[in-house]
C-alpha cells in the first residue's frame, strides 16, 4: 500500500484557497465598515456639525474684529481730538455725516467728549436717521453708558454685543487720543452694527452656515460649552454668548444635515455588495485564468527544458510569444544568436514593407553594438567550457589510488588535484560574469526588438532615469578583454542625477557613444585609454537639465569632421554597409527626447567629448 499523499491539483489548491480568502474578507470588510467607517462617518459628521457652529461664531468674531479695528482707526487721531475739544469745527463737515456710516457699515457712530457729554451722533435704522438716544444704551442712566462713553485709561476699550430698544447690537468703544496714542483722553468714539436679519443673511452667505440666533434665558449660569441634539434628520448645535458686562446675551445656533452618515449607510451596501460580487466572479474566473495562463504555459516550458536536456540540442526554439515573466523565462531557453537574427530579418522586412528601411537600418545598428559584448561573452564562455582538457585530474586519481605509489607522492598529486579544482573554480566565476553580461545584453536586444514590434507607430513612454544605472548598462559594449587596456572612470555624483527619457533608446545612444569612444582608442594606437563618464546639473532656456559627457583620449577629430558628424552617412571608420547611422541615429533619438547632443575635440590625435543633454527628472 503506497504511503504517498493524495495529489491535488494545482488550481484547486488555488481556488479553494481563494474562495475562503475572499469569503473571510467580505466577513472581515463588513464586519470592519460597520464597526469602524460607520462610526467614523458619525463623527465626521459630528465633526462637521462642530465646525459649521464654530464657523459661526467666528463670522461673528470677525464682524466684531472688523468694527474693533475701525474704532481703533478713529480713537487715535489728532483731527477728531481737536474736533472734541473744540478747536477744528470743519472736522464735522468733512467726516461726520450719512456717507461716512454708509462706506463704514456702520448703523452708528457717536462721539463724546469728557463726562459722557455727547458731541455728535448719528443711527441708521433702515436708511433713515435717528437720533443716538433712541437705542436707550448710550443715554446716561442705561447700564452700558459708562463702559462706552467713559474711559479711565489709554488703554481702556469696550467690544462685544448689546442690547437696545431695537434688537442686539454689536459695539465698540475706545477713548479718543492723540495719534500718537498720547493723552489726556479727550473723550469716546462708540461705533455699531444691528444684528438683524440682513445681517443674518450676510453670514449666512458668507459662511454657508445654516446659523441663527436669538436671546439666551437671562440669571442662568453660563454654558462654556456648545450643546448638540441629534436627530434622525439633522445636528442642532447652540452656544450662549456673552455681552459686555458679561452676562449670557445671545443663543448662537446651527444646524448640520445628516447627508454624511445616510452617505456612510449607503456607501457600506453597496460596498459589501461589491465584494461579494467580485469574489463571487474572482472564483468562477480563477479556473480560467490558472488553466490558460499560468499552468498550461508552465507545462509547455518544462517539457521544453526536458526536451533541451535530453537531446543536448540548444537551437531549439520555444517560440512562446508572452510579454509576461513566464515569457521573459521561455525566451532564456531561446538561441540568443538565431532569436536576434530572424528577428533582426522580419523586422527589417517589416520595415521596408512600411517604407522605414532607416528606422530598421539603425535597430540594426544598436543590435549589433549589443550584440559585440554578447558574441566575446560566448566565446570567452565556449573557451571556459575546455579548461578541464589539459588538466590531469584523472591520472592523478589513478596514482593516488596505486598502493606502490610513496605517500610523499600521493600528497603532491593532492595538492595537484586541489588547485585543478581552484582553477576550474576561478574559470567558472569568470564564466559567471560572462553570462551576466551576455543575459544583460540580451535583454537590451529583447527590449530593442520588442519596442520595433509593438509600438512601432506609439510615442515611447518616459522614464525616470538614474545616470548611474544607465551608464553602467550601457558600457558593457566594451569587450571584457579591453578593459586591461582601457580605464573606464564614473563620476561619484552619477547616482545623484536622474533624467526623464526612454530607457531603451538612451541605453542604445549611450552604449554608441561609449563603443566609439572605444573604437577611437583603438584605432588611434593610445597605449593606455581613458574613458571618463561625468555628470553634472545645467539650467538651459530657464528648464533643468542634465549634461552627460563621454570623454576619451582616442583619435578626435578636426573642424571639417565636427560639422558633419551628425550628419547621415558621414562616417570616420571603414565603409561598411551600416556605416553613418550611429551618431545620426542618436542624435535624431536623443532629439526625440527632447535633448541635445554635441561633440568636441581639440584636433586629431587629441580625443574627444560627446556632450548629451537630456530633460531633468524631478528631485534629480
Amino acid at each position: 500500500m503506497s504511503n504517498r499523499r493524495p495529489s491535488i491539483p494545482l488550481q484547486s489548491k488555488v481556488s479553494l484557497t481563494l474562495v475562503l480568502l475572499i469569503s473571510s474578507f467580505v466577513v472581515i470588510s463588513y464586519t470592519i465598515l460597520r464597526s469602524v467607517i460607520a462610526p467614523a462617518f458619525d463623527e465626521l459628521e459630528m465633526s462637521a456639525a462642530k465646525s459649521d457652529l464654530h464657523r459661526a461664531e467666528a463670522a461673528l468674531r470677525a464682524d466684531i474684529d472688523n468694527l474693533e479695528a475701525i474704532t481703533g482707526d478713529w480713537a487715535p487721531w489728532d483731527d477728531l481730538y481737536a474736533y472734541v475739544g473744540g478747536q477744528n469745527s470743519g472736522f464735522e463737515k468733512s467726516n461726520l455725516n450719512r456717507a461716512t456710516l454708509v462706506n463704514l457699515g456702520l448703523d452708528l457712530l457717536a462721539i463724546y467728549a469728557t463726562e459722557s457729554q455727547i458731541v455728535w451722533g448719528q443711527l441708521l435704522i433702515d436708511g433713515d436717521e435717528f437720533p443716538v438716544s433712541t437705542l436707550d444704551v448710550l443715554n446716561s442712566d442705561g447700564p452700558s453708558s459708562t463702559a462706552l462713553t467713559a474711559h479711565s485709561g489709554d488703554l481702556d476699550r469696550t467690544v462685544g454685543f448689546v442690547e437696545t430698544n431695537l434688537g442686539p447690537m454689536i459695539i465698540s468703544s475706545r477713548p479718543i487720543l492723540r495719534t500718537d496714542e498720547s493723552g489726556p483722553i479727550a473723550g469716546a468714539v462708540v461705533m455699531g452694527q444691528f444684528l438683524d436679519a440682513s445681517h443674518l443673511a450676510k453670514l449666512r452667505e458668507r459662511t454657508d452656515v445654516d446659523m441663527a440666533w436669538g436671546p439666551s434665558d437671562r440669571g442662568k449660569d453660563i454654558e462654556s460649552d456648545a450643546v448638540y441634539i441629534t436627530t434622525p434628520v439633522a445636528i442642532s448645535a447652540t452656544k450662549t454668548l456673552v455681552d459686555i458686562h458679561d452676562t449670557p446675551f445671545l443663543k448662537l445656533s446651527t444646524e448640520t444635515r445628516r447627508n454624511i452618515s445616510a452617505l456612510g449607510s449607503q456607501t457600506i451596501y453597496v460596498a459589501t455588495m461589491f465584494l461579494i460580487i467580485a469574489g463571487i466572479l474572482v472564483c468562477g474566473f480563477i479556473w480560467f485564468l490558472l488553466r490558460y495562463t499560468i499552468l498550461r504555459p508552465i507545462e509547455r516550458l518544462s517539457a521544453h527544458i526536458d526536451n533541451i536536456r535530453e537531446s543536448g540540442d540548444l537551437s531549439r526554439q520555444l517560440e512562446m510569444q508572452r510579454s509576461d515573466e513566464i515569457g521573459s523565462l521561455a525566451r532564456q531557453f531561446d538561441a540568443m544568436t538565431a532569436e536576434v537574427h530572424e528577428a533582426r530579418q522580419a523586422l527589417l522586412e517589416q520595415s521596408f514593407k512600411a517604407g522605414k528601411a532607416d528606422t530598421a537600418a539603425e535597430v540594426m545598428h544598436n543590435i549589433r553594438n549589443a550584440m559585440t559584448p554578447m558574441i566575446n561573452g560566448l566565446d570567452r564562455l565556449r573557451k571556459s567550457f575546455s579548461v578541464t582538457d589539459n588538466l590531469r585530474i584523472a591520472e592523478a586519481t589513478q596514482q593516488i589510488a596505486d598502493d606502490e605509489c610513496p605517500a610523499e607522492r600521493k600528497e603532491k598529486f593532492l595538492e595537484y588535484i586541489t588547485a585543478s579544482f581552484e582553477h576550474i573554480e576561478n574559470v567558472s566565476e569568470n564564466a559567471l560574469g560572462d553570462l551576466n553580461v551576455v543575459s544583460s545584453q540580451a535583454k537590451q536586444i529583447e527590449g530593442i526588438l520588442s519596442d520595433q514590434e509593438r509600438f512601432a507607430n506609439v510615442a515611447p513612454v518616459d522614464e525616470i532615469l538614474v545616470i548611474d544605472e544607465l551608464l553602467g548598462e550601457a558600457a558593457h559594449v566594451i569587450p571584457k578583454e579591453a578593459l586591461q587596456n582601457i580605464e573606464v572612470t564614473f563620476d561619484d555624483d552619477l547616482d545623484l542625477l536622474r533624467v526623464r527619457g526612454y530607457r531603451v533608446g538612451l541605453l542604445q545612444v549611450m552604449g554608441n557613444l561609449i563603443l566609439n569612444a572605444y573604437e577611437s582608442i583603438t584605432r588611434h594606437g593610445t597605449s593606455h585609454g581613458q574613458i571618463s563618464l561625468v555628470a553634472a546639473d545645467e539650467v538651459i532656456d530657464e528648464q533643468p537639465m542634465v549634461r552627460v559627457t563621454i570623454r576619451d583620449n582616442g583619435g578626435g577629430f578636426d573642424a571639417a569632421t565636427k560639422k558633419q558628424i551628425f550628419q547621415r552617412g558621414f562616417t570616420s571608420k571603414p565603409k561598411g554597409d551600416y556605416a553613418g547611422l550611429g551618431l545620426h541615429w542618436c542624435a535624431n533619438a536623443v532629439a526625440g527626447m527632447g535633448g541635445r547632443i554635441s561633440a568636441e575635440s581639440a584636433g586629431e590625435g587629441r580625443g574627444a567629448e560627446f556632450h548629451v543633454l537630456l530633460p531633468a527628472a524631478q528631485g534629480s
